[in-house]
């Protein structure tokens, strides 16, 4: 008997199963036979609700284009790669696909995606685009463009503004690397101290409050280390700002062992040597650092523009709305070092991936996307910053002083060099950076110099052995 309703069961869930997909399939042969065109898009998660945002941004588009249906997944980023690289040499993916832009490159250089020259002109072309960005669009040394820039991932110096009232300082003592070390160690030697309501106090006061419950130490700044997603990002501003690269212009060898970049490297690193950083701090990621900043814990770290989004979103939202922080911070530029100032760029592209079986519906898709009205809402969604330079006239980024700093940001913005080889050079120096991290944090014993650049020669090693493998050559 049991063994009756046993197969009973069974066949009752593959009547279920045969009537789901029957049903499926009528919908899916209804869906072909309406004359509609489907496009699949893979993104990845750009804001707290990636698919609903998208689908909001992408909903006048859908009113004036009837003949397309848009269908959105999101990927999260620790498996976007492989499942990316697996679409790339498969020919088995979306139609479009976002594409971090450090990652450009490598995937280009797959064969993957659709060469988009015969487009561009409709969205105005290079000149549109922010030249931080467009480099990023196209195999360096080639004229193929297969990848629009959608969205710029740029970083600032968050600040609490109310201590630097505190403490007679203002933006303009972080305009350059001395005035920027100075303004730290006036924090420390100052010692802040400051309650869950948000008061701050110094010297003598301070000390009075600094064992008892509630009452915190504020350290100057907050850095993550070793265990950040953003090792190299993190690191790429001060070796530009000292005058020194990554790569040899021709891309054969790796350089930043140089003299210039070993001066942005020792200055950077040596901010946690003074003690202006807590060394607790190296075992963190940005979104730790992040929290720990809004907590009251520093006084500045760093972060990309999507940080003012969520200064304005509650806490049971996700956000930092409700803290002391969010309604006493500022953002700054990064300071000027011996050769200038600069911002790395990150962020996204949309690209077509060859494999695509209707790429002029497709190009309707992403050209819509990456037009200035568009990546207003885009970037009023996800707080980063729009690649096109006409989208910065729009009152969003000209009338909230916070969000101007960005936009002139963008000004002093450098990329990677968008090459095949970056796709394995990046977690060479993402692993190594990260030891680094570990002789500064004391791991070893004390930091020396010396030690440091021996730490950053066997970077080096290891890149140029990618580059003597991969190749270089700027094909035309």
């Amino acid at each position: 008997m049991k063994k009756h309703k046993s197969i009973m069961y069974v066949l009752s869930l593959v009547l279920i199963f045969l009537l789901m997909f029957t049903t499926s399939c009528k919908k899916k042969e209804q869906k072909e036979n309406s004359g509609k065109t489907t496009i699949n898009i893979w993104i990845m998660p750009n804001s707290p609700k990636p698919v609903i945002d998208l689908e909001d941004v992408l909903s006048e588009f859908k009113k004036n284009n009837p003949d397309i249906d848009i269908v959105i997944t999101a990927i999260d980023w620790g498996a976007a790669w492989s499942k990316i690289t697996v679409a790339a040499t498969s020919g088995i993916g979306p139609d479009i696909c976002q594409l971090g832009t450090t990652w450009v490159g490598t995937i280009a250089s797959m064969g993957a995606l659709l060469p988009l020259n015969d487009y561009i002109s409709e969205i105005g072309g290079e000149n549109a685009f922010l030249p931080a960005c467009w480099n990023t669009s196209h195999i360096e040394g080639t004229n193929e463009i297969i990848a629009i820039p959608w969205f710029v991932d740029v970083r600032g110096i968050y600040y609490r503004a109310d201590i630097f009232q505190k403490l007679g300082l203002t933006k303009k003592d972080l305009d350059t690397w001395e005035s920027f070390e100075k303004t730290l160690q006036k924090i420390k030697d100052t010692k802040v101290v400051t309650d869950d309501k948000g008061n701050i106090y110094v010297g003598k006061d301070a000390e009075a409050k600094l064992n008892q419950p509630g009452y915190k130490l504020v350290a100057p700044l907050g850095i993550p280390g070793k265990n950040d997603w953003n090792v190299i990002h993190n690191f790429v501003p001060w070796i530009w700002a000292a005058g020194g690269e990554l790569l040899s212009p021709d891309r054969k060898k790796a350089i930043f062992n140089s003299k210039e970049a070993l001066q942005g490297i020792l200055f950077y690193t040596g901010l946690v040597r003074k003690g202006l950083v807590p060394l607790k701090t190296l075992e963190l990621n940005t979104a730790q650092v992040s929290t720990n900043f809004v907590n009251g814990d520093y006084a500045m770290y760093f972060d990309t523009s999507h940080m003012l989004k969520y200064f304005h979103v509650p806490r049971e939202e996700g956000g930092f709305g409700d803290s002391v922080a969010s309604k006493n911070y500022d953002v700054a530029l990064f300071p000027k070092g011996p050769k200038g100032r600069y911002h790395f760029f990150g962020g996204s592209n949309l690209a077509i991936f060859k494999s695509t079986k209707h790429p002029k519906e497709a190009w309707r898709v992403l050209s819509y996307l990456c037009s200035k009205e568009a990546q207003i809402k885009y970037s009023q969604k996800t707080g980063f910053m729009p690649t096109r330079k006409d989208a910065f006239n729009d009152p969003y980024f000209e009338n909230d002083p916070k969000r101007k700093v960005f936009k002139e940001a963008t000004k002093y913005g450098k990329s990677y060099p968008c090459i095949p080889a970056w796709g394995p050079i990046e977690p060479i120096l993402t692993r190594r950076l990260g030891i680094l991290w570990d002789y500064v944090a004391g791991v070893y014993g004390p930091c020396s110099d010396k030690d440091i650049e021996e730490q950053i020669n066997l970077a080096v090693e290891e890149v140029n052995s990618v580059l003597s493998t991969v190749d270089t050559s700027k094909k035309k």
